[in-house]
């Protein structure tokens, strides 16, 4: 409870929306890494292209 308040106390300014958008961003980003890792490990493992994506 004392969590909610004080992230409703930090959120309410419109001073803040820089500072949040600092702080959920990353939580967001590493959210989306932990999904990832855990459903789509094949997709953390390799990098998008081929290593011949140049070449015709």
């Amino acid at each position: 409870m004392a969590v909610t308040i004080a992230l409703f106390v930090l959120v309410t300014p419109r001073e803040a929306l820089v500072s949040v958008v600092i702080v959920v961003g990353p939580l967001l980003g590493g959210l989306f890494f932990l999904a990832m890792l855990r459903f789509d490990r094949q997709a953390t493992e390799t990098e998008p292209g081929g290593a011949d994506s140049f070449t015709t």
